[in-house]
């Protein structure tokens, strides 16, 4: 079986991991399982592990972390974090997680597709226009229920969401995002278990 060298941990990941301070109670994890036994992905993908993916950010496994394909199969439905008896917030630990991974150019296939739409909705106000048939399908809706044939947003509602982007530093750092060079992902656990290189 293959070692692990040190560099693949660092003893500060779950600091780092929770720069916002969302997610400050990590350490009274019970390790019950009942994230992993109540999270609808896990019921289809035996690989996936709530569980597995907080004890490695406590014992500070970046490599195991940083390009796992793994923390982008969570969706947010905060079933884990319903049942959880310590109340720890899961979904925003796998976001902030995946925020850190991002910045080091892992998982980028997962969030430069929605860019698109960020940036729409930073320049016209609407994050999503369909195309002429879907318009005028939703004009002909909206005037049946006598609403304004299609949702107008005013220069200054722009104006503001476009500064709401620059000010909160959202622009800069979906800009970046579009520079970095897309590093691959890979499968690292499976049925609950680390596959480690080379064994």
């Amino acid at each position: 079986m293959a070692k692990e060298g040190s560099d693949k941990w660092d003893e500060r990941l779950y600091q780092k991991v929770d720069r916002y301070g969302l997610v400050s109670n990590l350490e009274q994890c019970l390790q019950c399982g009942k994230c992993t036994g109540n999270c609808p992905v896990a019921a289809i993908t035996p690989s996936y592990n709530p569980r597995a993916i907080i004890n490695d950010i406590l014992a500070g496994s970046i490599e195991r972390l940083l390009d796992s394909e793994e923390i982008w199969r969570c969706m947010w439905c905060a079933n884990c974090y319903r049942v959880c008896p310590v109340d720890i917030n899961y979904p925003f630990l796998i976001m902030q997680l995946r925020y850190m991974v991002l910045e080091k150019g892992y998982g980028l296939k997962y969030v430069l597709p929605i860019n698109k739409f960020a940036f729409r909705a930073m320049e016209e106000g609407l994050t999503f226009v369909p195309g002429q048939k879907g318009k005028e399908k939703i004009m002909r809706l909206r005037s049946g229920v006598e609403a304004t044939p299609w949702p107008e947003v005013s220069d200054k509602a722009k104006t503001e969401m476009a500064e709401i982007f620059a000010q909160t530093g959202a622009r800069r750092w979906m800009e970046n995002l579009e520079q970095l060079e897309e590093k691959p992902v890979r499968m690292s656990y499976r049925e609950g278990r680390i596959i480690h290189e080379g064994s």
